[in-house]
């Protein structure tokens, strides 16, 4: 397989995704939000059929769409672990007693989440549903891969590990393409750890071992990178932190630098002083958790994002000179790209809240958007001849992540780089 990203506007070819949220996501239901990283509850049978109609949306537009969970599943036919369940009925009697357990560790601690959040909720009446669901996706796991695949496939997701897998549908976050290589990310939060080695397995059965870059210092995340026109912006905060922009640098920064890319960190300072200490992450971290939360590239002179986090961020360029890294700070974001001739459509702070910037670019002035309630956004893009298709994840960003982050694009053609006719839109 050839991975092939050098610019986040080129015309999308294919596609990775992880799969559907499944048993782990609804497991993850019954976690408190400092633990499960979701809003707090959300149901998953029906953010199962929005990724489904998020699928439809992409495949029609004749881009491949590559699931790393069948790739998984099918790798695990190769292997066998200790302690699995020998029989589907096994399984799922292991599944409910987890889902008991966490019930029973965390019910006091979840109703006071549904107060603070406003969810008009009862987390008893929630775990009874979640049994009812775990019976249900088994039954389509089973259906789909064959039983001793859906054996293996949930034991792995869901109980081999101190918590399940809740979040890997985000299936950007765990690697991102960069030229023609793929870097696998190191994840900050415990829960979301294992999901690297995961997808680690699935590229490998898809073909890209040979492409696979590793990080071993510090914490990156997929979402915190996009490669537009001659600069590869890593966002630096609330998850990914400069240790790991630096190891990226020495692994691959020349290679870049040959195909005229250069790297820079886009660093918001008090969210790295903040991440460095707090046990769990905050509201506000949640929200710019990634660069995708509130900027993206649209064209290659032009831009959407969230003001006032934007002007929060300071570019900061990584270079090697032979065994010597240089890092030069470059002043604000916001000079940085308009140095550059490149345009901001912004969004402001409640259609950054409803996840405006999370979108998929198809290129070709073609985009998905996670909701069609940011209007404004909306017709702001079509004025520019944009063409919107939404997605409608209604339940999935409960999750805290939107179409930008369930995809992890891994080939795009050059497209047309010509610049577009600048129009400055103002919020409000």
């Amino acid at each position: 397989m050839n991975p092939n990203i050098f610019d986040e506007t080129h015309p999308l070819e294919e596609v990775l995704v992880w799969g559907e949220p499944g048993i782990e996501a609804l497991l993850g239901q019954l976690l408190p939000k400092s633990k499960s990283l979701f809003f707090s509850y959300y149901e998953v049978l029906e953010a199962r059929r929005e990724f489904r109609h998020m699928q439809t949306l992409i495949e029609q537009e004749g881009i491949r769409f590559t699931r790393a969970k069948d790739a998984f599943a099918s790798s695990l036919e190769k292997r066998k672990f200790p302690n699995e369940p020998r029989s589907i009925q096994e399984l799922e009697s292991a599944l409910l007693e987890r889902a008991g357990e966490y019930y029973e560790t965390y019910r006091d601690h979840k109703t006071r989440d549904f107060a603070h959040e406003g969810i008009h909720g009862n987390i008893d009446e929630v775990y009874v549903q979640i049994q009812k669901d775990i019976k249900h996706i088994l039954k389509e796991d089973v259906q789909f891969y064959g039983e001793a695949a859906a054996i293996r496939l949930n034991h792995w997701l869901c109980l081999t590990h101190e918590l399940p897998l809740a979040n890997i549908f985000y299936g950007r976050d765990q690697s991102q393409t960069m030229a023609d290589k793929v870097m696998l990310s190191a994840l900050k939060w415990g829960i979301r750890k294992p999901e690297v080695g995961t997808f680690k397995e699935a590229l490998t059965e898809l073909g890209y071992a040979d492409s696979l870059v590793e990080i071993e210092n510090g914490t990156i995340e997929g979402g915190d990178i996009a490669i537009l026109g001659d600069t590869c912006y890593i966002g630096v905060g609330a998850r990914t932190n400069m240790r790991a922009v630096k190891n990226l640098c020495r692994k691959i920064g020349v290679y870049l630098e040959g195909r005229g890319i250069q790297i820079v960190a886009v660093v918001n300072k008090r969210h790295v002083d903040e991440a460095s200490t707090y046990g769990a992450p905050t509201d506000e971290h949640m929200r710019i958790m990634h660069l995708d939360m509130f900027w993206i590239p649209l064209t290659p002179d032009l831009v959407m994002a969230y003001g006032h986090e934007l002007d929060q961020r300071e570019i900061i360029r990584v270079s090697r000179n032979m065994d010597i890294m240089v890092v030069e700070e470059l002043g604000g974001f916001r000079e940085f790209l308009s140095e550059k001739g490149i345009e901001i459509l912004e969004v402001d702070e409640q259609e950054q809240k409803n996840f405006a910037t999370n979108l998929l670019n198809l290129g070709n002035k073609t985009v998905i958007v996670a909701l069609s309630t940011n209007t404004r956004v909306i017709q702001e893009l079509e004025k520019r001849g944009f063409r919107v298709l939404s997605a409608e994840l209604n339940k999935l960003v409960n999750g805290y992540g939107a179409v930008h982050c369930l995809t992890a694009p891994v080939r795009r053609g050059m497209g047309d780089t010509t610049p577009t006719h600048r129009v400055i839109s103002k919020t409000g």
